[in-house]
């Protein structure tokens, strides 16, 4: 599984754990049932996944802080979870180019959202990228929920 597909899985988990009650354990051994078998990939599907989760608190801070006039609980749950994913990247795993971070956020809203989500996806990451060695450090001092 390629990169971007790992990201759509993630996608798609985080968006069963908003929707159901169920752990994200559990949600991610259904998507990963998904993969028939696919093994490549599988280690930057569950970084991703498992860095979400744990600091889901943290990531709705920042998406609030830069999503003007927009809470948290009143987005659209795609454009939310491809914000906390971005976010997560971008913060977390400083080896993958913001560049790339962020065009495939858009690209993820551009397929699961809205007509107007990749434009709102954009630009909070904008927002994001403008400050994020601060967030780096603000995220140094973070231990997972």
């Amino acid at each position: 599984m390629t990169r971007h597909e790992a990201r759509e899985r993630v996608l798609q988990t985080l968006f069963q754990l908003d929707v159901n009650e169920v752990s994200s354990s559990l949600a991610a051994e259904y998507t990963h049932s998904l993969l028939d078998g696919e093994q490549d990939g599988d280690g930057f599907f569950l970084q991703l996944l498992e860095g979400v989760v744990s600091h889901k608190l943290f990531l709705d801070e920042i998406i609030s802080s830069y999503a003007e006039d927009w809470t948290i609980d009143r987005m659209p749950g795609v454009d939310r979870n491809i914000l906390r994913i971005g976010c997560y990247e971008l913060v977390f795993i400083e080896e993958t180019p913001s560049a790339v971070i962020v065009n495939e956020a858009v690209e993820l809203s551009k397929h699961f959202g809205t007509d107007q989500s990749s434009k709102f996806v954009n630009g909070v990451l904008a927002g994001v990228l403008r400050n994020l060695s601060d967030l780096r450090l603000n995220a140094k001092g973070q231990t997972p929920q």
